[in-house]
């Protein structure tokens, strides 16, 4: 069974598991001491949404042009873009072509409000 780690000032709690598994490899690992006691350490500082959200701006970071993170920020992109437009199911029989449309790169707020307007 994890630990919980609470944040009551700002209303945070987190559960770490003796083991993750990273979704960018697939492997299994087990929390190290420090990445336990850095999060500890914010819990009873009142900032540990500040170091949750820390982890996710740097682990949502394009790793490279092709990366898996920019594939992901790449699908975050088009569920922005379909959430602003609305969506229009295909019919199947239009004969023009759908344009393309060039947007901006998403920062970290889009994907809040991508993940908000899902529930997450």
């Amino acid at each position: 069974m994890g630990e919980t780690y609470t944040d009551y000032v700002n209303r945070v709690a987190i559960t770490i598991p003796e083991k993750y598994i990273d979704i960018k490899t697939g492997d299994s690992h087990t929390v190290s001491k420090i990445i336990q006691e850095q999060i500890e350490y914010h819990a009873h500082n009142h900032t540990l949404a500040h170091l949750i959200f820390s982890a996710l701006d740097q682990y949502f970071k394009p790793t490279s042009r092709n990366g898996t993170n920019a594939e992901i920020l790449q699908e975050l992109e088009s569920i922005k873009t379909l959430l602003q437009q609305g969506y229009v199911p295909h019919t199947g029989n239009s004969s023009a072509p759908t344009q393309q449309q060039k947007s901006k790169p998403l920062n970290m707020r889009d994907v809040n409000d991508i993940l908000e307007a899902f529930g997450g």
